[in-house]
């Protein structure tokens, strides 16, 4: 099953409106009826794999363009993307090599893509075809929060309030949306930190080793 006959076998089904960018199985077994009968079953588990990548690949490319990432945290824009393109975290997880569990915690800000190897930032930078420049300031815009949170949630504890493991996910992305809300600063008004900034030089190396230029551009 060559390159040419998977794609000619997508743009069928979407001119016959099979596709629509919901990834499950029956859209792609669908497709895969159409392969002559004599294709064993390895080769078809194989293009199963690949038309499944190319549909959520087309499904984040197209939900790409109603969702903004000016002003949202890192973690925060990758859920509103993979939401928005009907994807679960496993389907994502998936992809990365990683579990849900790191997903979600990616998406809720409780680990810093700053801090994490790179070749990690990279596997999520080229899924989700981020440039870098909005890397950059999705960064910024989560150090801040991250540090409005700890301090709302210092004061919290200070209280008696509720601990952040109690917190459910409504929670916490009120909490992100408030923390924004108040801050009041503009990207540029805000120095980079020096975390970021070494996040920022290594990720566009990596970009340029892998011949991704179009994403450092």
């Amino acid at each position: 099953m060559n390159e040419k006959f998977l794609n000619d076998l997508l743009a069928s089904g979407i001119r016959r409106g099979e596709i629509d960018l919901e990834v499950n199985d029956k859209v792609v077994d669908s497709l895969l009826s159409q392969i002559r009968s004599e294709a064993s079953d390895q080769s078809k588990a194989r293009v199963k794999s690949k038309v499944k990548v190319r549909i959520e690949d087309a499904a984040i490319s197209q939900s790409k363009h109603v969702i903004q990432w000016k002003g949202v945290p890192f973690g925060r824009y990758i859920e509103a993307v993979r939401e928005r393109a009907g994807l679960t975290r496993f389907a994502i997880a998936d992809r990365l090599g990683k579990d849900e569990s790191y997903l979600q915690r990616l998406e809720r800000g409780d680990i810093s893509p700053a801090a994490l190897p790179i070749v990690e930032v990279v596997k999520v930078v080229e899924l989700f075809h981020l440039k870098l420049n909005a890397v950059n300031e999705m960064l910024l815009a989560t150090s801040r929060v991250v540090e409005k949170k700890r301090t709302f949630r210092a004061a919290a504890r200070s209280h008696g309030g509720m601990r952040h493991d109690t917190r459910s996910e409504d929670v916490e992305r009120a909490l992100d949306a408030f923390t924004r809300k108040i801050q009041g600063q503009k990207v540029s008004e805000v120095p980079d930190p020096k975390e970021i900034q070494i996040c920022i030089s290594k990720l566009e190396v990596e970009l340029k080793k892998r011949g991704r230029v179009d994403l450092v551009t």
